[in-house]
């Protein structure tokens, strides 16, 4: 299931991405208890992926991002022109994005800046949460699609060093990845039923920068660089196995936003 989320907000600043998951982690706790403590174990494999669509008529401008008490930037702040913005979640689990579902249209708004924290341009964010609805989504028929990232879709080897589409290794990384992501209880249960083949059609590579408290605390530096890959590719596998990437994401980090897919034509 996929959700559509439409957001009002004057600026959007490029480091986003761990607010949205704030967000959702709102949603789910005020959507059903029994999702409570879902965010606090770290066994659990989040089932879940999205994308921050902004809108076509932005202006982009560089500004001061206050990302906590010790980190400030300058760095590339969107302005929306009063045009809304739009989040679209998909997870396979339907019981959750129904949860995120109900969580979010109990919020009218949310504090993109808290404190000291994200505070845009000497400015403290809101957003506004206008409109949430459910997407239809076209069933998986076949064992081969073509398909365009929302988001780019991030690949490391084992020693977390960023592989992309054009790499020789590329795809013994990703069935290695998915494998694994498959593999969760959260997810399937089981690994791939048959190897993932992934041939790039209009690729590039993408460098995105993101910002986790966690990151900030160990290294000590504000950003952090990840390379990924985006555009459109051919996937093929077990019908099954490409219905469950299709609605939970690509590669690594899909639940803070990287690896969103879009399904563009069945072979």
């Amino acid at each position: 299931m996929r959700l559509k989320v439409l957001i009002r907000s004057e600026m959007i600043p490029i480091l986003y991405r761990h607010r949205v998951v704030s967000l959702i982690k709102k949603a789910i706790k005020l959507g059903s208890l029994s999702y409570q403590n879902f965010f606090e174990d770290n066994s659990i494999l989040s089932p879940f992926c999205f994308n921050l669509a902004l809108p076509t008529e932005k202006i982009q401008k560089i500004g001061k991002i206050q990302i906590d008490r010790k980190f400030s930037i300058e760095d590339i702040i969107f302005y929306t022109n009063k045009n809304p913005v739009s989040l679209y979640i998909s997870s396979l689990d339907k019981e959750l994005i129904s949860t995120i579902h109900r969580g979010l249209k109990k919020i009218r708004v949310f504090y993109f800046s808290s404190n000291s924290n994200m505070v845009i341009q000497n400015e403290r964010l809101i957003w506004i949460i206008d409109k949430v609805t459910v997407m239809k989504e076209k069933p998986i028929k076949k064992e081969e699609a073509i398909f365009k990232t929302n988001s780019p879709v991030l690949i490391e080897n084992k020693d977390g060093k960023p592989v992309i589409f054009s790499d020789d290794k590329f795809n013994y990384y990703l069935n290695e990845i998915m494998d694994k992501v498959l593999s969760s209880p959260y997810v399937k249960g089981r690994g791939l039923d048959k190897p993932l083949k992934f041939e790039p059609l209009d690729m590039r590579k993408q460098v995105v920068k993101h910002t986790l408290k966690n990151f900030r605390d160990s290294t000590g530096k504000p950003v952090m660089y990840l390379t990924g890959s985006t555009g459109v590719f051919k996937l093929s596998g077990s019908k099954q196995d490409l219905e469950i990437i299709y609605k939970t994401g690509l590669g690594i980090r899909t639940c803070q936003g990287f690896g969103m897919i879009e399904l563009k034509n069945q072979l």
